[in-house]
């Protein structure tokens, strides 16, 4: 810094007290985070006083940084320095002329004021001196709003429980503040639908965010509930407790099975076939595909389609009757499936379980049929390997063929079989009778 000296004398006339310069005094001012209104403040710890110009001394006394008018002896509040208020003085001035400013130039933003009440603020800028001044106030962004009473937000809490759905204190906040004056059911819409707040309420009913990408309507939360309670009574009732799982609620309601549709499928492989020991072999025969070990699970997965299912479960329950009279059973046609006869001459063949429960066959009917072709069959089969050279032959084929379809066609080929044996037996009776005969007369 260059230091210029310069000296000067006043002389203070008798009588005249306002010949001397007057000193304002600014009181001192403490930074303490909100700022005075009106004027600038300085650098914490100092005093700020009204300049004037240049910072100079024009009557007297040494120039600071802090005030033009700082001297070596006290101030007196009528103008001069020392003790007495009138008379002659010369006094020596040192003035500090800056070669460049310690302040930030005036116009760079210092940060804003914030009110006592959080509301509002004003941005304030250096001025280049040590001081500050003000924008125009504008409202605080950052203000905590005031939450508006809505009876809404008081009970929705007790709704998202009865959905299973918990961790959403801060999304329910949000919406609050964004909107404070909501209905329950705009609150449950925003949770459901709006992809700000959504996540949780997706990861619930997670089935219908795959219903809405497949274009099927979406549930509501409580059609959503209604579905998943009429699945557990289900499994429930049939102690089936591997299914009464959120994964498989949420399957059932991507493939669109209701309720009634889970109750049948649980009935085709509960009820059907793992309560019947024949058909639940003949079933893992035909379709080992769906799963030995765990039938209900096949017959649940809505991949399966229920008209199909209940095919091969009519296609088992014949085959189970089939399997109950000792006859090996065969899914569909075949040309040996009595490959085990021990005749010639005899057909080697089934109609095959699938045709004939596509034909309307029931189980009932098939338990019936087969119990009568296990019956005639071993004699049949015997009549055809003596007879079937020359006459057609009767087997397996024939008698599903008579005893299933009612087909006249296969039931005259037996009749015709136990026609010849009874005229062989007739003729060779006759024979026999006649000898006897003939050795008595002798």
């Amino acid at each position: 810094m260059a230091t210029k000296k310069s000296t000067s004398t006043f002389t203070y006339g008798a009588g005249n007290p306002m010949g001397a310069p007057t000193v304002a005094k600014a009181p001192a001012t403490k930074s303490s985070g909100a700022l005075p209104k009106g004027g600038g403040q300085a650098a914490s710890g100092t005093k700020l006083v009204q300049p004037t110009s240049g910072g100079k001394s024009t009557g007297g006394g040494k120039s600071t940084g802090t005030s033009p008018y700082n001297t070596t002896g006290p101030f007196n509040e009528f103008g001069g320095v020392g003790t007495d208020v009138y008379g002659p003085s010369t006094t020596t001035t040192t003035t500090t002329t800056p070669e460049t400013s310690t302040f930030p130039p005036a116009g760079t933003f210092a940060g804003y004021e914030v009110s006592a009440d959080g509301k509002t603020r004003r941005a304030r800028f250096h001025d280049g001196r040590g001081g500050f001044y003000y924008g125009a106030s504008e409202p605080n962004p950052d203000a905590k709003k005031e939450k508006v009473a809505n009876v809404a937000y008081d009970t929705i809490g007790k709704i998202l429980e009865s959905y299973r759905i918990t961790g959403l204190a801060s999304v329910l906040e949000t919406i609050r503040d964004e909107y404070p004056e909501a209905s329950s059911e705009d609150i449950l819409t925003l949770l459901q639908f709006d992809p700000r707040y959504n996540a949780k309420f997706n990861e619930r009913f997670a089935a219908n965010a795959d219903r809405l990408k497949a274009g099927k309507p979406v549930l509501s939360p409580s059609e959503y509930l209604k579905l998943e309670q009429g699945y557990m009574k289900v499994f429930n009732a049939y102690n089936l407790p591997t299914f009464n799982t959120q994964y498989y609620y949420d399957t059932f309601i991507k493939g669109d099975l209701d309720v009634d549709e889970v109750t049948d499928r649980v009935q085709l492989g509960y009820d059907r076939v793992l309560n019947d020991q024949a058909v639940q072999t003949t079933f893992n025969r035909f379709f080992s595909s769906l799963g030995f070990n765990d039938i209900v699970a096949g017959m649940l997965d809505p991949v399966n389609q229920l008209p199909a299912l209940e095919r091969k479960v009519k296609a088992a329950e014949i085959g189970g009757a089939a399997l109950r009279q000792g006859l090996v059973p065969s899914e569909l046609a075949a040309t040996e499936a009595q490959a085990n006869v021990g005749y010639t001459n005899v057909t080697r063949g089934t109609v095959g379980a699938d045709v004939l429960g596509r034909q309307g066959v029931t189980k009932a009917q098939a338990e019936e049929g087969y119990r009568k072709i296990a019956q005639v069959l071993p004699t049949a089969e015997k009549l055809s390997s003596i007879y079937g050279g020359t006459e057609e032959q009767y087997g397996r084929l024939e008698a599903e063929q008579e005893q299933l379809q009612g087909l006249a066609s296969a039931a005259r080929k037996r009749q015709r079989l136990t026609e010849l044996e009874t005229a062989q037996f007739r003729k060779e009776s006759g024979l026999a009778k006649g000898a006897l005969s003939s050795i008595t007369n002798v």
